[in-house]
């Protein structure tokens, strides 16, 4: 049997849930385009797409290539790529290469593909795929039809999860079901694995207090459990030092615990700390997050 999130996989553009504008205007101008440049955070359907444009172009599985460039940096690598797109498909008329975190890309190995986009042969497509788009060439991107690949909606992720129950006679309670869509942040991969880890799982603490913890590290959870105590800032002090996960991160993490704990009963501090890490910490990093952190228990 294989894990949700791999069964689950969307086979075709109806099944993809959600990016509705995207998936029009990829059918739009599938016979004219040869190069995409798909962004945004992990988990969010990205390759999934790419994969997904192969299907419609009648790509055959000999003819998709699959680089990830967090671990292929090289110029080397770039060249070899470059070697084989101008061979001719191996079992249709297109063959595609989808190149996953493309930003990693050494400068030399970046300008050799670029060298490749320039004037790629009519039987290639190109799908780069990135969680960093300001770290991608200019000149890659001025070559490529961009696209933003956001997290799921509300709505979206809430028909996504009572699908896959649907499929899978899952029964999970109302509290459960909300935390993973507030926890998961709309993240399709991240849904799909909690609702996984807790679909056998009848009491709902215990669910929510294991997706919590797989989703992040000790460190944000100790956080999260010392602002509802609303412990003493020197012990609070010292759970910061140790956390390295992104401000950002984190502030959703606490935003989700609080809300969890307040959509069970009445909890000031819950609500309150809410109120506090409501501002994002985008420009603030590090700094918001302490500043809020010693607000929200003096």
């Amino acid at each position: 049997m294989k894990p949700l999130h791999l069964e689950y996989r969307p086979q075709n553009f109806k099944e993809f849930i959600g990016g509705e504008a995207i998936k029009e205007s990829i059918m739009s101008g599938l016979d004219r385009t040869q190069t995409y440049l798909f962004y945004g955070q992990r988990g969010c359907g990205k390759t999934t797409l790419a994969r997904l444009i192969a299907d419609l172009l009648k790509i055959d599985k000999v003819d998709i290539y699959e680089l990830d460039a967090a671990d292929k940096t090289s110029v080397d690598d770039a060249r070899r790529l470059k070697a084989t797109v101008y061979y001719s498909p191996m079992a249709g008329d297109k063959k595609i290469y989808i190149i996953d975190e493309v930003h990693r890309l050494s400068g030399n190995a970046m300008d050799s593909l670029l060298k490749t986009l320039e004037e790629p042969p009519l039987h290639c497509i190109f799908v780069l795929c990135t969680t960093e788009l300001g770290k991608v060439s200019r000149t890659i991107k001025s070559r490529s039809k961009i696209y933003e690949v956001k997290p799921l909606t509300l709505v979206n992720s809430g028909k996504l999860i009572d699908w896959v129950c649907k499929e899978e006679e899952i029964k999970l309670s109302e509290d459960v079901r909300k935390f993973l869509i507030d926890l998961c942040e709309g993240i399709p991969r991240e849904l799909i694995i909690s609702l996984d880890m807790v679909r056998d799982i009848k009491d709902s603490e215990k669910a929510v207090d294991l997706i919590f913890s797989a989703i992040h590290k000790k460190e944000v959870i100790d956080l999260c459990r010392a602002l509802l105590a609303v412990e003493k800032w020197y012990k609070i002090a010292e759970i910061l030092k140790g956390i390295q996960e992104e401000p950002e991160n984190v502030r959703y993490a606490v935003l989700g615990w609080m809300n969890s704990v307040l959509l069970k009963g009445n909890n000031k501090q819950a609500a309150f700390v809410m109120t506090i890490f409501r501002e994002s910490f985008m420009y603030s990093k590090k700094a918001g997050l302490t500043i809020a952190c010693w607000e929200a228990v003096n």
